[in-house]
């Protein structure tokens, strides 16, 4: 039998990377993030398909979240502005957490609406 090597605190998701954010680079913790741009990008789904998504890109972190309608609105609603993209610059809490999707409970990121830029 061979000795485990490695963090044994890694998570799975962490031994593919990724130039997107995922739940599993916060480790747990709450994350203060300055919102830089907002662009669209052909992103590769999971099943392998390339779809136009938007993506925001922040300046403290080389990895950019593709955003979803849910966190879309979230930011909107703490900005102020419903309507309105124009958030470079703003301030945002970014935390871990699950939600459903596809049947199942999975592992995904969510603005904090408790913190207001």
């Amino acid at each position: 039998m061979t000795e485990k090597q490695g963090n044994p605190q890694m998570h799975v998701d962490l031994m593919f990377p990724s130039s997107y954010l995922k739940a599993a680079d916060f480790q747990g913790e709450y994350v203060q993030v300055t919102i830089t741009e907002v662009f669209r990008d052909k992103v590769r789904m999971v099943n392998g398909s390339m779809v136009e998504k938007y993506v925001v890109r922040f300046r403290e972190t080389e990895k950019d979240l593709i955003l979803n309608k849910t966190n879309a609105k979230a930011i909107a609603k703490i900005l102020g502005d419903p309507k309105a993209v124009n958030w470079a610059g703003s301030t945002i809490v970014l935390m871990p957490t699950t939600c459903e999707a596809f049947g199942e409970i999975v592992d995904c990121i969510r603005v904090d609406m408790r913190a207001v830029s």
